[in-house]
């Protein structure tokens, strides 16, 4: 009895030695170019961009979607605007960092702007006691919901 016992356990082992371990993966969905109707429509053609290269190049590039930072959480991997008031604003040698609500650790959602780009957004704290809209792709970094900001485009001061 031992003997089968064996057997059965060194079997099991053998055959999941092999198997690789399935990972829930996030898969970009890139968006469809639409058809036009009639003559008269025009089509926009969409060309799929790589996250990298993701980016609010005007008004018109925004999403339909704008929620408060409470909802971001709800959001991961999809494109959206988050509007709501900054609290924090901090900022090291390698990243600033947009607190949204309350300051951090406090802190619902996050606004992320890293060291290379810099430059481009300016003095970060006249983002400071502003209610601002953010667009773009909500992310997660230990387990909080932000938007990486790559472009000037992607934050505005609402009030």
């Amino acid at each position: 009895m031992k003997n089968i016992f064996f057997v059965i356990l060194i079997s099991v082992l053998f055959l999941s030695c092999g198997k690789k371990e399935e990972k829930e993966e996030f898969v970009e969905e890139h968006p469809k170019v639409v058809e036009p109707e009639t003559k008269t429509d025009t089509v926009h053609k969409i060309t799929p961009q790589t996250t990298d290269e993701k980016k609010f190049t005007d008004e018109s590039s925004r999403t339909n979607i704008t929620i408060s930072p409470l909802e971001a959480g709800d959001y991961i991997g999809k494109s959206v605007n988050v509007k709501g008031y900054v609290a924090d604003v901090h900022q090291t040698e390698k990243v600033a960092y947009l607190n949204f609500v309350e300051k951090y650790p406090d802190n619902p959602f996050t606004a992320v702007i890293f060291a290379n780009r810099f430059s481009e957004f300016g003095d970060i704290n006249k983002y400071l006691n502003k209610t601002v809209e953010v667009g773009g792709r909500v992310t997660t970094y230990k387990n909080k919901p932000q938007i990486i900001l790559e472009n000037k485009s992607q934050i505005k001061i609402v009030k």
